[in-house]
């Protein structure tokens, strides 16, 4: 237990270094990310239609959203731990534990987790933004041509309009048809003094079977083009999805938003080891956890920059480099 609470006390010395260069790191994330606004303007004046607007500016809108995204997300966990404490404090069955050698070794825990969890949290957030700018940068190179193909796609189908004429034809020549026959018979006039009416009325159904006819044929026609047109667009969208991974290592048409494609650790993913450290700190106290059962406090491995990687995500990992 001892060598335990002296590899805590160690761990401790470099996570507090970690956050000084984090803390100084800070400014300069700041920076950048005032030029990124800077630049976000000028991308914006891009031409772009209605509909693809969102993707041109998606990638920097994200870094607003990732930011209130990270801070609110902090505000939650800070209110939880000081929530969590608190009431634990007040605990008598908690009161008691924190004075056995495992309720100390928690204690110390918790007070160097709580900083290195945050550290991993704002780290996660510059990572986010970094590839919220790659993925920004790499849309505004995309060709207007292969936003167009994006576009939802409709063709109008001309067959309709016959389908309304059908409609009123039937409407009017049965109406027709059956005031004339009702008045002949009212008024007692034979067929051929209603010849003319009466006629008017089936040349009308008549007009209107062909005009149905003629419609189902034409919507049928229409449907098979609009059916081969959709195949072919789709197969162009394909290709050309598979071309924008291949140059971009992503489709940045295509990414949801907060996409990371991999994690900034070498080792392993510092998101998920930052919600491990959270889950102790807040549930550690309810219950009760051995000295071997609380996560290892280590600053991750900074995977090293790669020129296959986009520029500003090299560049994150180089700034995590020398904050480490």
């Amino acid at each position: 237990m001892r060598s335990s609470a002296r590899g805590v006390e160690n761990s401790a010395a470099n996570i507090e270094q970690s956050s000084a260069r984090a803390a100084a790191a800070s400014d300069r994330t700041a920076e950048n990310s005032a030029r990124t606004a800077r630049a976000s303007g000028d991308t914006a004046r891009s031409a772009r239609s209605a509909a693809t607007a969102s993707w041109v500016s998606a990638g920097f809108a994200a870094v607003s959203a990732i930011q209130n995204a990270r801070a609110a997300r902090a505000a939650e966990e800070q209110t939880a731990i000081t929530q969590s404490m608190a009431a634990q404090e007040q605990t008598h069955q908690f009161a008691m534990w924190r004075q056995t050698e495992e309720g100390k070794q928690y204690v110390a825990w918790r007070n160097q987790a709580i900083p290195l969890a945050q550290l991993l949290r704002d780290r996660q957030t510059q990572w986010q933004l970094a590839w919220a700018q790659a993925i920004g940068n790499a849309q505004d190179s995309v060709s207007a041509q292969e936003l167009e193909h994006m576009k939802p796609h409709t063709v109008q189908v001309r067959s309709g309009r016959l389908k309304i004429a059908a409609v009123i034809l039937f409407i009017l020549g049965g109406f027709g048809l059956i005031t004339t026959l009702a008045g002949a018979s009212m008024t007692r006039v034979t067929v051929l003094g209603v010849a003319g009416p009466l006629l008017l009325a089936l040349l009308m159904l008549a007009v209107a079977v062909y005009l149905t006819v003629n419609g189902k044929r034409r919507r049928q026609e229409e449907q098979t083009g609009i059916t081969w047109m959709n195949t072919e667009l789709r197969s162009i969208v394909a290709a050309e999805a598979a071309q924008r991974v291949a140059r971009f290592g992503f489709d940045p048409l295509a990414v949801p938003q907060g996409y990371t494609g991999f994690a900034w650790g070498a080792t392993f993913d510092p998101s998920a080891y930052a919600d491990q450290l959270m889950w102790m700190i807040i549930n550690g106290p309810v219950n009760f956890p051995e000295p071997d059962e609380l996560p290892a406090l280590v600053m991750p491995d900074v995977l090293a920059p790669n020129p296959a990687f986009r520029p500003e995500v090299n560049a994150a990992l180089a700034d995590f480099q020398q904050q480490s």
